[in-house]
């Protein structure tokens, strides 16, 4: 990763830590899960509004909000969880968190969203040169795909 990459992706993080978006409870959610990392005391509960969608049957997420406390990085990547799921399917979701844990583990998987394509999100391979830190930034997406869970 260049020098400037690293950079903008560290403002992207840090952008988030400072001005979290869509931070506090969605009355409306009617799919919660919190997750907790025991080893650096990290929780993230995320709050997801599932409605059906007037194109097509399948239901969308409607609204995504977040709460917890935990370290920076973990609060930015709820932060930036809650900005990306907003609008997708389920599937589409599930789709977004592996593609989001294999850019921050370095396992790249076939069918993958180019990193280009994931706009914010690609700040969070900055992540994958610092093994103990992945844990904090999958958090959120851990929480994620619980609360997608049937």
């Amino acid at each position: 990763m260049s020098e400037a990459s690293a950079e903008l992706y560290q403002a992207v993080i840090d952008d988030h830590r400072r001005r979290p978006r869509n931070r506090g409870p969605l009355p409306t959610a009617n799919r919660v899960a919190t997750r907790e990392n025991p080893l650096c005391g990290d929780v993230c509960t995320l709050h997801l509004q599932l409605l059906p969608s007037p194109e097509s049957p399948e239901a969308r997420i409607a609204a995504a909000r977040f709460t917890g406390a935990g370290c920076a990085l973990s609060q930015a990547s709820a932060s930036l969880a809650t900005v990306a799921l907003a609008g997708l399917t389920p599937a589409e979701a599930r789709t977004l968190a592996a593609t989001v844990e294999s850019l921050i583990l370095g396992t790249p998987r076939t069918g993958d969203t180019p990193v280009a394509a994931l706009a914010d999100l690609a700040a969070l391979s900055a992540v994958r040169a610092l093994p103990a830190r992945h844990p904090c930034a999958l958090l959120p997406w851990q929480a994620a795909l619980a609360a997608l869970s049937p």
